[in-house]
């Protein structure tokens, strides 16, 4: 299975989506989701603001800031990958806690493929609500990521949008 997760700075998750098998490119993914439709739209409708970081496995678009490839050290867009990193940590730190609460996430769910995608929703509800009233998690439990960065992403976006996110990256990576 290939999950995608959005959280916020809270750690809170705000979609997910599992219904593909783990072979499914994280861009696949992305570009298929329902939270790409929404982001989408919310940019044709004026929306300038709203900004999701992703590896590199994904496709650069305005409300999709990814990493520079290979930037030279010390450049404009080394720094801006390392603040990129440094934000994108919550999303690392959000499935490492997710997983560790809910052990059956860390290994292969051996139902239909229908069951697994509810497991892994409602273990996300659930860890929204734990987060909400503070339950605790065990700090030393083994944390695992499901993140995997891939150097190849699906060219599915338009090259205006491709342009446009660019556009966006640099402007940010310029102000540092």
């Amino acid at each position: 299975m290939n999950a995608m997760l959005i959280c916020d700075s809270n750690m809170i998750i705000r979609a997910v989506d599992s219904r593909y098998p783990g072979a499914s490119h994280d861009s696949f993914v992305w570009n298929v989701s329902n939270a790409r439709q929404y982001f989408l739209q919310e940019y044709e409708n004026g929306d300038r603001s709203s900004r999701l970081l992703g590896d590199s496995g994904y496709g650069i678009e305005p409300f999709m800031l990814t990493p520079y490839r290979d930037p030279q050290y010390a450049s404009q867009q080394y720094k801006f990958n390392n603040a990129h990193s440094s934000a994108r940590n919550i999303i690392e730190r959000t499935i490492g806690v997710l997983k560790s609460r809910f052990r059956c996430l860390q290994r292969t769910l051996h139902y239909q493929p229908k069951k697994v995608v509810k497991i892994v929703n409602v273990c996300c509800a659930l860890h929204n609500i734990c987060r909400q009233y503070n339950v605790e998690w065990n700090e030393n439990a083994n944390l695992t990521t499901s993140e995997n960065f891939h150097e190849d992403t699906f060219m599915l976006q338009t090259s205006n949008m491709q342009n446009e996110g660019r556009r966006i990256r640099d402007e940010i990576a310029n102000s540092l």
